[in-house]
């Protein structure tokens, strides 16, 4: 089996086959080799589906019910508590908005700030003399994809060894990543920089990365030997979330489809009263220095990929620009319609465009409805602490939902 990261073909149905391979390591052997990072094209310890279960292309609960077709709860619950990691981050973050607009300003303060210094540049271009971060770097720039283990290793080694702002970290995993997430990449951050859980921090050691890289990195007496937890505001108070009610299916509507959730096929909406499909493609605003022509092109064939129905159905489809809300507006206007629908967006650049459509649509006496999926109604509620709270919830959360 080869990893699907390779060679990453933006469609559902790779993803599926990549799914339907790798059910055999579902379950214990999963448990016992995921943390090893064994390098670029080698990656066969995890399933390298995070870039399409990001953009939907694959949902959260046909991975939890693959691992559970093919092996017992016990055998698989390692695979499935990853997969409820990342709706973890997602309802944390879609409670406390404000820590994304923080880190947005953060980032962009630390980027005026340190613009030119030396020391970022080396860490950027992978010349800091640390060969395993070195390493790290090239294989992000090139493959777009690292291994969640070195991914903990490499934002440890900028915070306390090479002593970078964490916003510039995420930042340039936000440019990079195939996956690159608002909240899982936001909060993985700030955990490992002890803001997350207040107080704790992770801290990279040589012994762990020498072993977990089966010895391919030793990087004794490069690193740093504490980690002190950063200083930042508190989080807020979790708000509450509240979702809209189901549309009406009989009421024509024009579909606003983003690159959050491109699993247009399995959303709760009728085709017979679709007029119209809008896409907005609001990637390129993950980071001011844009993102990767691999990440950009991606995105864009998945996208293109996703709304591959309507032809079939010879239902108009429109691009429009994500800063072009007047266009946006009127070409919804043009349709005729007064319905819009877009599948809900979480916080992060889609959710901050759709925002200001909703205001302008408002405004036209067009009604627009955020289209929460069944899955992220019933888990991100239970966000409310840390992970290991939410946890407890796992097997709940898969009968209420009818997985497995």
């Amino acid at each position: 089996m080869t990893s699907i990261i390779d060679k990453p073909l933006a469609t559902r149905e790779s993803a599926l086959e990549q799914l339907d391979a790798f059910k055999p390591k579902l379950g214990h052997a999963y448990a016992a080799d995921r943390n090893f990072d064994n390098g670029p094209h080698e990656h066969l310890s995890v399933s390298t589906l995070s870039p399409w279960v990001r953009h939907r292309l694959i949902l959260e609960e046909e991975l939890v019910s693959a691992a559970l077709g093919s092996h017992s709860f016990a055998a698989s619950e390692k695979f499935i508590q990853e997969v409820f990691w990342r709706s973890y981050w997602k309802g944390w973050l879609e409670m406390r908005p404000q820590v994304w607009r923080d880190y947005e300003l953060s980032r962009d303060q630390d980027l005026a700030d340190w613009e030119g210094k030396s020391e970022l540049q080396e860490a950027f271009t992978g010349n800091t003399g640390i060969a395993c971060f070195d390493f790290w770097v090239r294989e992000l720039v090139e493959t777009n994809y690292l291994h969640n283990h070195a991914r903990m290793w490499f934002a440890s080694i900028w915070i306390f060894t090479l002593r970078l702002p964490w916003t510039l970290g995420a930042d340039f995993f936000m440019q990079h990543l195939l996956d690159g997430d608002p909240a899982s990449n936001t909060l993985s951050w700030r955990w490992v920089g002890g803001l997350q859980t207040r107080g704790k921090t992770y801290l990279a050691r040589a012994d762990n990365i020498c072993k977990f890289t089966r010895g391919r990195f030793n990087p004794a007496g490069q690193l740093a030997m504490d980690a002190q937890p950063l200083d930042g505001p508190m989080a807020p108070a979790p708000k509450t979330l509240s979702f809209q009610n189901p549309v009406n299916p009989d009421t024509p509507y024009v579909l606003i489809v983003t690159e959050d959730d491109l699993g247009l096929e399995s959303l709760d909406i009728s085709p017979k009263s679709l007029r119209q499909i809008i896409y907005v493609n609001c990637s390129e605003k993950r980071s001011p220095n844009g993102i990767s022509p691999r990440v950009a092109g991606f995105i864009s064939n998945a996208m293109s990929t996703a709304i591959k129905f309507a032809n079939e159905m010879d239902i108009p489809v429109s691009k429009c620009d994500p800063g072009d809300v007047n266009g946006i507006i009127n070409t919804v206007s043009a349709s005729g319609v007064k319905q819009v629908i877009t599948p809900f967006a979480p916080v992060g650049p889609a959710q901050d465009v759709l925002g200001v459509v909703e205001d302008r649509a408002i405004e036209n006496n067009i009604s627009f409805t955020r289209l929460a999926r069944s899955y992220d109604r019933e888990t991100w509620p239970y966000a409310t602490k840390g992970f290991f709270k939410f946890k407890e919830a796992i097997p709940s959360l898969i009968a209420r939902l009818g997985i497995g």
